[in-house]
């Protein structure tokens, strides 16, 4: 009796992993997406010709679950600079990577050399999973107050004080350890890569209740709010919010192609990037895009007060191209959550999603591909 064809609810990342993987095992799939595209939150529209992520992203190229799948070869990806700037008063100070910038660690602005030294220790050492990113961090000083903290509530999207220790370390080293960066076209363009080896995807069509599926195996791989409806899941993680701002700029702002952020925290602007200088297909011709990102209810005003504290400008004639408020923006796993052991939530029926596993593009694709390896698994049990 031939194996019975599998429903993968959702096209985000974790869905489209699920689907590879059985694809890969010979089965039959389907994916079902309720929009019109595929990527979840890894997408990316165009404006009056400014190319515009839903939500400013970037992409670690180093992460295991991209690099087994091979798909970096396929857009074309552009490498951030190793490195971020601290905006302080007047001056923006660069704290690289050693290896790319051996003299920033130099500059007691951003931290003494010895709270530095700490933080390389802190990376190999163990952490309590019961206790906050903050709790392990806020003993660094100057580096964690002015550094570490804006920087990595950018990552998290909320306080480094509402992050598990484990998880909010795994994706800390992910970033020093990897190559983060942009693919030219857009975030999107990852996704539309993977989605392209996919034989079976159904756009724009809603599920309202998995009875109407039949039979079968399935997999949710929604967010988790409409997982939580469709499996009555009684217990969520929280979700963090987050509102990504465009603006066109002078074109003599800045020449700068790394991510500035506020030590003093002197609005609610977590970070801002100048994000046609890393890559010129994200504006026209001779104008120049800045991506801005806030965690926390902000008027237009209060942004562009914040941002001209940033980049030492006036901001009053910025033109705002676009703003993307996004609700569930990320997973939060909070200090004390315990890990996900098993994607398999009743009999033929499995769940997954980066809040299973970790909040970034890894932790949905890994998530996605452990379900769809869980059913595999079962079938052959």
């Amino acid at each position: 009796m031939p194996d019975k064809e599998v429903t993968v609810i959702g096209a985000g990342l974790a869905g489209i992993s699920a689907a590879l993987t059985l694809q890969g095992a010979g089965r039959s799939v389907r994916v079902i997406e309720s929009s019109d595209r595929v990527g979840g939150r890894v997408a990316t529209d165009v404006i009056d010709g400014f190319t515009l992520d839903r939500g400013f992203q970037l992409i670690n190229s180093q992460y295991p679950e991209l690099k087994r799948l091979k798909v970096m070869d396929e857009v074309d990806f552009i490498a951030a600079p190793r490195a971020v700037e601290v905006s302080l008063g007047q001056d923006r100070v660069v704290l690289g990577d050693p290896r790319t910038h051996p003299l920033s660690a130099l500059s007691s602005k951003t931290g003494s050399l010895s709270s530095k030294v700490n933080f390389l220790r802190y990376l190999y050492s163990y952490s309590n999973s019961a206790l906050s990113v903050e709790d392990e961090l806020q003993n660094l000083g100057d580096l964690y107050q002015r550094v570490l903290r804006p920087f990595l509530t950018g990552v998290f999207l909320t306080s480094p004080a509402h992050v598990n220790a484990v998880n909010g370390k795994e994706i800390i080293r992910s970033f020093i350890s990897g190559k983060p960066g942009i693919p030219a076209q857009g975030v999107g363009a990852l996704a539309a890569a993977l989605a392209k080896r996919i034989t079976n995807i159904e756009l724009g069509r809603n599920i309202n209740s998995l009875h109407e599926l039949g039979g079968g195996p399935i997999i949710v791989a929604t967010d988790v709010t409409t997982a939580a409806q469709l499996l009555d899941m009684t217990s969520v993680p929280k979700l963090a919010a987050s509102t990504t701002w465009y603006h066109e700029v002078p074109k003599d702002l800045t020449r700068s192609k790394s991510l500035v952020i506020d030590g003093q925290k002197r609005g609610p602007v977590v970070n801002s990037i100048a994000i046609s200088n890393l890559a010129p297909t994200y504006a026209p011709t001779g104008k120049t895009l800045l991506s801005s990102t806030t965690v926390e209810f902000a008027s237009e005003s209060e942004v562009r007060r914040h941002l001209a504290l940033i980049w030492g400008e006036q901001s009053s004639d910025w033109s705002l191209i676009a703003k993307y408020e996004i609700p569930k923006s990320l997973p939060i796993f909070a200090p004390g959550a315990q890990n996900v052991t098993s994607a398999k939530v009743a009999k033929n029926i499995y769940v997954a999603g980066d809040y299973r596993s970790a909040p970034s593009q890894n932790g949905a694709l890994l998530s996605g591909r452990l379900a769809a390896e869980e059913l595999l698994f079962d079938e052959r049990s």
